[in-house]
């Protein structure tokens, strides 16, 4: 099973009939066919690098109420460089993002494209 349809999310080769029930679209192509390993490859990173992200969003959340509580100056300055840190990071992961996800729209297209004229 896939991780999108253990997540209960339809893959690309299953829909959901009037009653909820999935079921596979029998078709000449297989779903691994359909879908190349440059878009695999594209989608897993967006996915490793969306939960970066939020693991990010997460550690610098925590940071700041620390900062907000510190009464020690200089675990208060500490926690300064750390967000520093996470805020370089974060900057440097978004641009990555984006890239990614750019790519993988141009790779979902052609895709898409082959299929229709398959």
């Amino acid at each position: 099973m896939s991780t999108s349809a253990e997540n209960g999310v339809p893959t690309l080769h299953e829909f959901h009939d009037g009653d909820g029930h999935a079921e596979h679209v029998e078709d000449a192509a297989s779903p691994r066919e359909l879908i190349s390993p440059d878009l695999r490859k594209y989608l897993a990173e967006i996915k490793g690098q969306a939960q970066f992200l939020l693991y990010l969003a997460d550690q610098i959340e925590e940071s700041l109420d620390q900062l907000v509580q510190e009464g020690d100056p200089c675990h208060g300055a500490f926690l300064c460089k750390v967000l520093g840190m996470y805020s370089a990071q974060l900057e440097t992961k978004h641009q990555g993002l984006g890239e990614k996800i750019a790519e993988t729209c141009q790779e979902v297209y052609v895709t898409v494209r082959e299929r229709e004229h398959g």
